[in-house]
C-alpha cells in the first residue's frame, strides 16, 4: 500500500519499553524501544519468534499495560500516560483487540449474544431489536449462524470460538483492530 506523505498516521508508537518488575533485583524487559507507525486502511504485520514481546506490544497500545517508556499516539491523541476516563473510553470504542486465547478471554457464564453485545451495551445502546439485529449480522460475517447466539462458548470448537471475539471487536466497528495471533 502506498501511503501519502500527507497522510496522518492512525497509530504511532515511539520507543515503546515494557517492563516487569519480578521482584526487587530482577526486571523482565519485555519490549525494548519499538517505534513503528500505522496508517488509516493499512493492515500492519509484526512479526517476531514465540516470546519476542509482540502481544505484549499489542496489549500496551491498547492500555492493558501501563507502557515503561516511549510515546504512543492513536488518531492524534497520546495514550502513553496517564488518560482522562472520557479519553479511556473513547480508546475502547475506537480500538480493539482479538486476542489470541479466545476460551481464556470469553467469559464462561454469557452466552454468545451478550458476549458479542457487550460493547454496544457499554456504548449505551438499549434497543434489544438493534442489539440482537447486530450481533446476528456479526455472527453471519464470522460464518456463525444466529442460532449460536444463545449457546454458550465452551459450546464452540477452537476456531468458532476466536470467531465469536472477531466479532466481538468487529460489532462496535473500531477504527484499529489488534489481532494477536
Amino acid at each position: 500500500m502506498k501511503i501519502d506523505e500527507n497522510t496522518t498516521p492512525l497509530l504511532t508508537v515511539d520507543h515503546l519499553k515494557q517492563y516487569f518488575k519480578v521482584s526487587g533485583s530482577f526486571t523482565v524487559k519485555a519490549v525494548e524501544d519499538v517505534s513503528f507507525k500505522i496508517y488509516p486502511g493499512e493492515t500492519y504485520g509484526l512479526v517476531g519468534e514465540s516470546g519476542s514481546g509482540k502481544s505484549t506490544i499489542g496489549r500496551s497500545i491498547i492500555r492493558l499495560y501501563d507502557p515503561t517508556a516511549g510515546e504512543i499516539q492513536f488518531n492524534g491523541l497520546d495514550i502513553s500516560g496517564k488518560m482522562s476516563k472520557s479519553d479511556s473510553q473513547t480508546l475502547r470504542t475506537q480500538m480493539q483487540m482479538i486476542f489470541q486465547d479466545p476460551i481464556a478471554s470469553l467469559d464462561p457464564r454469557m452466552t454468545v449474544r451478550d458476549i458479542i453485545a457487550e460493547g454496544l451495551v457499554i456504548q449505551g445502546e438499549r434497543n434489544k431489536q438493534v442489539i440482537d439485529d447486530k450481533v446476528n449480522e456479526m455472527l453471519e460475517l464470522v460464518g456463525l449462524v444466529r442460532e449460536h447466539a444463545t449457546r454458550y462458548p465452551h459450546e464452540f470448537s477452537g476456531g468458532q470460538r476466536q470467531r465469536i471475539g472477531i466479532a466481538r471487536a468487529l460489532i462496535v466497528q473500531p477504527q484499529m483492530v489488534i489481532a494477536d495471533e
